[in-house]
Order: C-alpha cells, then sequence, then structure tokens
C-alpha cells in the first residue's frame, strides 16, 4: 500500500510538472504570436487586441486615449538605394527609438504594417502628448541614420506622425479612432513630411506642428 501510495504521488508530481511546463510552453507561443518577428515589439495582432482593451477601459474610466501612427519617410527609396537587409536594420533602430520615448509597459508601441508603427496610450491629453511626440521625433532624428535617396534634400531619416486624441469623457470606436490617426498622418505628409498633426476627437481644431514652421500652431480642418 505505501508502495502503491509514492508511485502515485511521484506520477502526481511528474504531472503537475508537465502541466506547469505545458503552460510555460503555451504562454511562451502566445507571446511569439505577439510579437513582432523583425523588431521585437508588438505586432499588428497585439495592437488590435491592445485597442480593443484600451477603448473598453478608457470608455469606463473616462480616461483620455491616444493613438500615434509613425510612417518613415520615403522608406522605399531607402530600401532601394541602402538594399533590403539595410532597411532591416533602420526598421529595428527606430522601433527602439519609439519605444524608449514611451511609458514602458503603460503604452502598447507596435509594428503596425511595412514601415509604419503604431503607439497607444491612455491618461494623456493632446497637449501632453504633443511633447511626447516631438520628444519621439528628435530622438529618431538624432539616430542621424543616413538617407541621401529620400529627393527632398535632408541627408538623414525622419517619420511623419499623425496622432488621434480622445478626449477625457468622450467615447468612440477603434475604427473612429484609426480614422483619425490615419487622417492625421496623411495631412503630415501633405505638409511636406518630417512633421506631424495631432487631431482631437470631437474639436474643430489640429495641433500642428511643423519643422518648417518652427512653432505650435493650430489648423482648421476642412
Amino acid at each position: 500500500m505505501q508502495e502503491r501510495s509514492r508511485n502515485l504521488e511521484r506520477r502526481l508530481h511528474e504531472t503537475s510538472s508537465e502541466v506547469t511546463q505545458l503552460r510555460s510552453n503555451l504562454e511562451r507561443v502566445r507571446e511569439e504570436a505577439m510579437t513582432d518577428a523583425l523588431t521585437g515589439i508588438a505586432n499588428r495582432k497585439r495592437f488590435d487586441e491592445m485597442l480593443r482593451k484600451g477603448r473598453r477601459d478608457t470608455e469606463a474610466t473616462g480616461d483620455p486615449l491616444c493613438l500615434m501612427l509613425c510612417d518613415i519617410d520615403h522608406f522605399k527609396r531607402f530600401n532601394d538605394a541602402y538594399g533590403h537587409p539595410a532597411g532591416d536594420a533602420c526598421l529595428r533602430r527606430i522601433a527602439e527609438a519609439i519605444a524608449g520615448e514611451t511609458r514602458g509597459g503603460r503604452d502598447c508601441v507596435a509594428r503596425y504594417g511595412g514601415e509604419e508603427f503604431s503607439v497607444l496610450m491612455r491618461g494623456c491629453d493632446a497637449r501632453s502628448v504633443a511633447r511626447v511626440v516631438r520628444r519621439l521625433r528628435a530622438g529618431i532624428a538624432g539616430l542621424q541614420i543616413p538617407h541621401l535617396a529620400r529627393g527632398d534634400g535632408h541627408p538623414f531619416v525622419t517619420v511623419s506622425i499623425g496622432v488621434a486624441v480622445v478626449p477625457a469623457g468622450r467615447t468612440t470606436s477603434p475604427a473612429e479612432l484609426l480614422a483619425e490617426a490615419d487622417a492625421a498622418l496623411y495631412e503630415a505628409k501633405g505638409l511636406g513630411r518630417n512633421c506631424h498633426v495631432v487631431r482631437v476627437i470631437g474639436d474643430a481644431a489640429v495641433i500642428l506642428d511643423d519643422r518648417r514652421l518652427g512653432r505650435l500652431g493650430a489648423m482648421r480642418r476642412k
């Protein structure tokens, strides 16, 4: 009887260890499925999940919610001129720079697709976000990654950024937030790139920071 009891205990221990290992493996697989293989940051699947969660959480708390879309300027020309390995290295450095200017586990930094990145931030109003974006752009410019093929006279890699902010107490859908951020990015590119535009959902004005103006201004929506 004692021998049988010991055998059962041993088998239970082995089973428990196997279950623990299985859970660990499943967690690792899930994490890998949510991570961009090239840059090591979150991928689009993870971003979509966090966007839905962020909207639910801020809707419940009434906190503001912000989404940035960052696009590397003239990246196709970079790849054509320097080759895809250099392009991959550029993407990794940009991803690292963006992650370094955000709030660690509080914000979701993701590779949105191709040369485009996204940052989801909770609890930041438009002015706070604008400061983060200026710091982020300065950090990327400070990398001084050569890009002599861009065709606009600027010698280094830069980014254009579109930002959408859901003010405190306002609700919106993930689709609307994405559409506003995408429209802001489109405006930034239309201004000549290497700048950012911030749209506040429900507001008539757009906060604009343009490198050529050298100041913070406001632009009316059309």
